[in-house]
């Protein structure tokens, strides 16, 4: 049996353009292919939200998938598609539906049994779950059928009362496919490919998994659709992080190889990947970025130029009196490396002009506090005020580490419309700076002197971060251990715990309240590209008004 995984980049709501990507993958493999196999609600885009509460979104959908149905007619095979499908009965308005066509006729209909409301997702707002197991015969060949997050349910640890992987086994399929739009995020790949084998071993029948590809507001979908046979061997692997169909071949004696990606390897990716699409599918063309000379902003400015191309980036250094003359200098460095255009504006006028006012208006100087966060305030206006000039998109470097302890201030440098770091831990940054040059530019485009001078928001004299905060290593393993310890691998977690455990239990017990005090800063900051296993956003939800007696046990598995 041949079947294709058609891997397309959808967009959400735009009923039209994923239509024709559908229907230019059946009529390319009209003769070629028993079935072309699309992913999780393909037509609509994963996922709509509310969206789905417009009756029009329905209705185009329903259109399209008239004429889906329509094109199917006039080729060789079949056609397995993810819709969403009315429920005329009590519950959720909608199921979410896997289709199988053909001839112009809707032969099999499956109904997603799992319906995440963890972390990112939250399909039980919309969907009511279906209640049967996905089997069907066509041509000759018994076909189990999951949608996505039913294949992750774990024996082991069950989240749900079903299992619709177990309800396939012992039943002789000679395959299972699965239709998915599956983000990714570090160590997703290893976990999805082993859970993909393991189906396919628990069947004994071979199995095949087909994901989404792109950017989606904060998510990214990497592809990486995949097919093993009943004995686990890969054959079949579409390409990661670009659309690609792949046409396997289940009776052929292949193997393929599959070379997982290291995990900057990963985030690098997802990053192009995600501002590309943040990008084409809001309409803007160009980014402007902050220069200060400093390691985040500098990783900003490579991914953007990589993601973007050079010519549709501007950079703005806005030096102070309290910059030094190696920022101002290693901005134009940097730029010129990267073959980005760079404007100066001094933001000194400006600080003292409004200092003299709030001293005018309430009769004493402002706080020094106030003074710091009142130029990065101005930074954050001159950036808006290009963006609203020059119809770019503002994007704000802060990294996943500062915004968990508030070390970052509002309307200043968490202005923007997408924080392309803001789920990227300290080191991660430090990390990326290197890949961009070795592996992307293959030259040093970030200067030695940016990665290698000590952290500082330079807003007063002699500024470093390291004044208010333990050093990375241990500051990033005591934020991962909060955030993400249930999420953690027993071996890694074992070793941010080693680093973590050098630091003074009354230092801990303080970075964990500025993570919890600084919740209302996350509320009001950008959108961020999410790649580690929790991101601040959806995936993390706090009360701002909670009040916790913190007493977090540094050894549990649960954050």
């Amino acid at each position: 049996m041949k079947i294709v995984m058609a891997q397309h980049n959808y967009t959400v709501g735009d009923i039209a353009g994923n239509l024709e990507k559908i229907l230019g993958a059946i009529h390319y493999y009209a003769n070629t292919a028993d079935l072309i196999v699309f992913s999780e609600l393909c037509i609509t885009g994963y996922y709509p939200k509310d969206l789905l509460g417009r009756e029009s979104l329905i209705t185009e959908q329903d259109k399209a998938l008239t004429t889906i149905q329509e094109a199917t007619q006039a080729i060789a095979g079949g056609v397995i598609i993810g819709a969403v499908e009315r429920n005329a009965f009590a519950g959720k308005p909608f199921f979410n539906a896997l289709l199988l066509i053909e001839n112009g006729q809707i032969l099999y209909r499956y109904h997603k049994q799992l319906l995440p409301t963890y972390g990112v997702f939250d399909e039980a707002r919309h969907f009511q779950p279906g209640t049967k197991p996905g089997v069907f015969e066509f041509r000759g060949w018994r076909l189990g059928f999951l949608v996505c997050e039913d294949a992750w349910e774990d024996p082991d640890n069950p989240l749900y009362l079903s299992d619709p992987v177990a309800q396939l086994e012992n039943i002789n399929l000679d395959a299972v496919i699965s239709i998915n739009a599956s983000p990714c995020n570090v160590g997703k790949h290893k976990q999805r490919y082993a859970q993909v084998r393991e189906i396919a071993q628990r069947c004994q029948a071979s199995t095949l998994y087909v994901n989404q590809v792109g950017g989606i507001d904060d998510l990214v979908f990497d592809g990486g659709s995949i097919a093993y046979n009943r004995a686990g061997i890969c054959v079949g692997h579409a390409p990661l992080y670009e659309e690609g169909d792949q046409l396997v071949d289940l009776d052929a004696p292949l193997s393929v190889d599959v070379v997982l990606p290291d995990s900057i390897t990963m985030i690098a990716e997802q990053l192009k990947l995600g501002l590309q699409d943040y990008c084409r599918k809001t309409g803007f063309r160009r980014v402007v970025i902050g220069c200060s000379g400093g390691i985040d902003s500098a990783v900003t400015l490579a991914i953007a130029a990589w993601a973007l191309g050079a010519e549709n980036v501007i950079a703005i250094t806005m030096p102070s009196q309290y910059s030094s003359a190696g920022s101002v200098d290693d901005s134009i460095a940097l730029c010129d490396n990267l073959g980005v255009k760079l404007a100066t504006a001094p933001i000194g006028p400006a600080f003292d002009l409004l200092r003299q006012s709030y001293e005018k208006a309430f009769g004493e100087e402002s706080s020094p506090l106030a003074q710091e966060n009142l130029q990065a305030r101005i930074r954050g206006l001159l950036l808006m005020a290009y963006s609203n000039s020059k119809g770019t998109l503002v994007l704000s470097s802060g990294n996943k580490s500062e915004l968990a302890v508030g070390y970052c201030t509002l309307y200043g440098d968490m202005s923007g419309g997408l924080s392309l770091l803001g789920d990227v831990y300290k080191l991660q940054v430090y990390a990326l700076a290197r890949y961009l040059n070795n592996r992307v530019f293959k030259r040093k485009v970030i200067p030695n002197a940016i990665i290698e001078k000590a952290p500082s928001a330079e807003l007063a004299p002699d500024q470093k971060d390291s004044d208010v905060l333990p050093p990375y290593n241990q500051l990033d393993s005591i934020l991962k251990i909060y955030l993400e310890a249930d999420l953690l691998a027993e071996d890694e977690l074992e070793g941010l715990q080693r680093l973590a455990d050098k630091v003074a239990p009354e230092e801990v017990k303080r970075i964990h309240a500025l993570v919890d005090r600084n919740e209302y800063k996350r509320k009001q900051a950008a959108p961020v590209i999410r790649v580690n296993r929790r991101a601040f956003g959806v995936d993390r939800q706090i009360p701002i008004t909670a009040r916790m007696t913190l007493l977090y046990n540094s050894t549990s598995r649960k954050a």
